[in-house]
């Protein structure tokens, strides 16, 4: 081992906390396999988190796991209890880097003797401070935007008075992650500034130049103690400035730029990194303008974002384990790798030989009030990748994995938009624009005239209409081998060739098999082909020579939760990632099927192979066709896509919606937690859902409570236990329930039974120390509860009461409507969890670090 790391013997890693709009599972899914790769190197990791669907948190993931508030007063009893040698933010966002500085400050790390790992204090201040950023950047050379500090109405007029709008404000020194925000006017820039102060922890704004319209690049570089550094990956968006990065669609790696500006990005990125001591990853930000090749850097990233995972995902470089190895001071050259991957992987540059698009997607389904228009505020919730050989068949692929639409775009769809309407939409875009672009091709726009009016490269407009007539052609000639087999190398599916055709899907495949029209896999890996790498991570296409060898022992798929939606996406992440975890652990080999590049799921640690494919019909019996599983697992929202393949003959276990409903609610009754089998029922304890105000005033959604020690509930429900086994028992189905309880002249009473929430799930999992999901997966495969329950605990007998609440997206979406703000559990983005000897302790370590918090 690094003389380095071998002073280090015990590593606190700051979690991410609860998910979020521009924090969704890739801080969890880093945690999990950094955590597990500084296990392997001797050193000991304590976790600090307070999200209840934290895959890192169980499973062994950490060597100790402390379920408490992210504040720097829990920190820094936690750090005085441990006495870590080390500290790792990195991985909680920007949260983690506020929450560092104020360890600083404090003099916390110094007073036990932390070293802070990957960054020093410089670092952290300029994170925080885009100000000294900007400063630190000119210092090197690197052209940065006009900009200055500002800390009232009348000193933002006056840099407006200098530069002209339009003008970018952001907040300095934010307290949770926040999107740049466009104004255009007077009215623009006092909205942007009362937010942006509001979510300053120094009350200070940056106000600067505009430069909507240039086109963004992203790049992903690493580097460690001994200042070797190499770029991981380079992308371009398809959007361009003006428009946040998370909510344009993205290409890897870079489609329209010149050898010599890439290797221009390239320098600037490894640079920048070694001039900040920046170890570890990194991931910065840049603005070209298109005419005169100018260049900014835009913002540089040092903590984990969903850039750095799509890198991984689109590379095939495992960029968690190697920065795990980094950050505790090993070099590059000494970087240990699982056997499947060659010795100098890590010294590499990845080489892509396919092309990756990711995708956002929206709340509109959900929040019907949040604005549809894109610009520098972030509202996509999540995204999709998808993976081809064209550019043409990644866009495709990606789109009809956001399932927007039943299969995937249809180019010739008509929209009934006026010339004017059209017009307007194309110079002020909005979400789901693929649509809008397509129809102004379909109407005779020269492509020179739509790149002058959105802004977006040429090229990708040349993509559109070779998309446009490959469906033209796919109409044109009905059961042609050579449309069909051309529509389906540029990523066009079964649905989408019997649409043109009006026939049945099934027509079409059984057409595609007796022309031998058939996908191929190829491995999502880092030397494009030149080394023998084995990721077990697989996306289709139509060429020759399949990469992807069917599993030969008893194997199970688990479809993912696609992209991170409103509701219980995350959660249901959570799930699938205990779903695969266990699995193994029961001498399955899972398969996981998902196109999320964010997913803790897609942790490689979890799956035995990883398809990245949509989760269509046709896409997934390619899959099947291949590995031929024993069980496919669906989860919470893909009833209709279980059924389907159930229909097909295949064996599949629907966890949660094969379960009855007799009805759902969200009163602030008592419940009863049960398990069953189909043939016994045993009772996890008593929950209870409790108004929000309990905890403060302005919360808008309830609270949940586990376990409930009332003695006098606890006798009624020993006496309601037959029936409850009996009403149970009628469904017939393993699997959780629960049997909500309502009161009757003053007695305890049976009112309905329904599937457990995931919600539910995990809180018994944190308050148990003991997985709901692995003894879910056993009753679902057939095993006795005799057999399931054996190691868990008495609940009774818990000295700790555990709360939950969601968390809403109202104030980030700039929500306001009263009819809107609900709190209703399908709003929410995130949730927290706490705990205390008593209820009202619980209640104040929930709030506690979450005052600001949309609850």
């Amino acid at each position: 081992m690094n003389i380095a790391s071998q002073t280090l013997q015990k590593v606190l890693i700051i979690g991410a906390g609860h998910n979020d709009i521009g924090r969704e599972g890739q801080h969890d899914a880093a945690v999990t396999q950094i955590g597990q790769a500084i296990h392997k190197l001797g050193i000991a990791v304590i976790l600090v988190d307070n999200n209840p669907f934290s895959v890192a948190a169980e499973n062994n993931f950490a060597d100790k796991v402390y379920l408490e508030p992210l504040t720097v007063a829990a920190l820094t009893k936690i750090i005085e209890a441990e006495q870590p040698t080390g500290l790792i933010a990195s991985l909680g966002g920007i949260q983690g880097v506020n929450l560092v500085q104020g360890l600083i400050r404090n003099n916390v790390l110094k007073n036990n003797q932390v070293r802070l790992l990957q960054w020093d204090t410089e670092t952290i201040d300029m994170v925080v401070n885009p100000a000294l950023m900007s400063n630190r950047l000119r210092a090197l050379g690197q052209p940065v935007i006009a900009s200055q500090v500002v800390a009232s109405q009348v000193e933002a007029d006056q840099v407006v008075k200098a530069v002209g709008f339009p003008v970018i404000v952001k907040a300095v020194a934010p307290r949770i992650e926040t999107s740049r925000q466009l104004c255009e006017d007077e009215d623009d820039l006092a909205v942007a500034l009362s937010r942006g102060f509001k979510l300053s922890a120094v009350k200070q704004c940056i106000v600067e130049q505009s430069i909507v319209g240039y086109k963004e690049l992203e790049f992903v570089g690493m580097r460690d103690v001994k200042d070797t550094a190499l770029l991981v990956s380079g992308m371009e968006n398809f959007d361009p400035v003006g428009i946040h990065s998370a909510d344009s669609i993205i290409f890897a790696p870079t489609q329209t730029i010149t050898d010599q500006e890439y290797q221009q990005f390239r320098s600037a990125t490894l640079k920048i990194m070694r001039a900040l001591h920046l170890v570890g990853a990194c991931h910065i930000q840049f603005a070209l303008d298109p005419t005169t090749q100018h260049y900014y850097v835009i913002k540089v990233t040092p903590y984990f974002d969903r850039t750095m995972a799509l890198a991984a995902r689109a590379t095939g470089y495992p960029i968690a384990m190697i920065a795990a190895s980094l950050m505790v001071g090993v070099s590059l050259a000494e970087v240990k790798l699982p056997v499947n991957y060659r010795k100098q992987t890590a010294l590499i540059e990845p080489v892509l030989d396919h092309i990756v698009c990711r995708i956002p997607v929206w709340p509109f389904n959900v929040l019907k009030k949040v604005s549809h228009q894109l610009d520098t505020v972030m509202e996509s919730t999540g995204s999709v990748i998808g993976i081809g050989r064209s550019t043409e068949e990644a866009l495709l692929k990606g789109l009809r994995s956001t399932d927007e639409s039943r299969y995937h775009v249809i180019a010739n769809r008509p929209q009934n938009y006026s010339e004017g309407e059209l017009i307007q939409r194309l110079i002020h875009p909005q979400a789901g624009r693929m649509l809008v672009l397509l129809e102004a091709l379909n109407r005779g726009y020269q492509i020179d005239e739509l790149a002058e009016l959105t802004k977006i490269d040429a090229f990708y407009f040349y993509k559109l209409r070779h998309i446009i007539e490959i469906e033209e052609a796919l109409r044109a000639h009905p059961l042609d081998v050579h449309a069909l087999g051309r529509a389906k190398y540029f990523g066009f599916t079964d649905e989408d060739a019997a649409a043109a055709w009006d026939v049945a899907p099934s027509k079409v495949s059984h057409f595609a098999i007796e022309n031998e029209i058939q996908p191929t896999f190829k491995e999502v890996e880092p030397t494009a082909g030149e080394f023998t790498e084995q990721t077990n991570t697989y996306y289709s296409t139509y060429e020759f020579d399949n990469e992807s060898q069917p599993i030969t022992e008893r194997s199970a798929v688990v479809i993912g939760s696609g992209a991170n939606r409103i509701g219980t996406n995350h959660a249901n992440d959570y799930l699938v990632s205990q779903l695969l975890f266990y699995l193994k652990k029961a001498d399955y080999r899972p398969i996981l099927i998902n196109a999320n590049p964010n997913s803790v799921a897609m942790t490689p640690q979890l799956a035995s192979k990883r398809y990245i494919e949509p989760k269509q019909v046709s896409d997934i019996l390619n899959v099947l066709a291949i590995e031929k599983p024993s069980v496919i697992f669906t989860t919470y929202h893909d009833y209709r896509l279980g059924q389907q393949l159930t229909q097909l003959g295949y064996h599949v276990i629907q966890i949660n919606n094969s379960l009855p409903r007799e009805q759902i609610k969200t009163n602030d009754s008592p419940a009863v937690e049960v398990i069953t089998d189909g043939e016994s029922v045993m009772i996890f304890g008593i929950s209870e859902i409790i108004a929000g105000n309990n905890l403060r005033t302005n919360v808008h959604g309830a609270i949940s409570v586990f376990p409930i020690q009332d003695k006098a509930e606890n006798q009624a429900i020993d006496a309601l236990r037959a029936e409850i086994e009996q009403r149970v028992l009628t469904f017939g189905v393993p699997g959780l329930y629960t049997v909500r309880l309502t009161i009757v002249d003053e007695a305890l009473r049976l009112a309905t039974v329904e599937p457990m929430s995931l919600a539910t799930i995990a809180l018994i999992s944190k308050a148990s120390g003991s997985s709901v999901p692995r003894l879910l997966l056993h009753v679902k495969l057939g095993e006795p509860l005799a057999d399931v329950m054996y190691d868990y605990p008495d609940t009774t007998h818990l000295k700790t009461i555990f709360v939950q609440a969601n968390t809403f997206p109202y104030n980030q979406l700039q929500i306001y409507d009263d009819t809107e703000i609900t709190g209703e559990p399908g709003h929410a983005t995130g949730t927290v969890i706490a705990h205390g000897e008593t209820l009202k302790a619980a209640l104040v370590a929930l709030n506690a670090g979450n005052e600001s918090t949309d609850f």
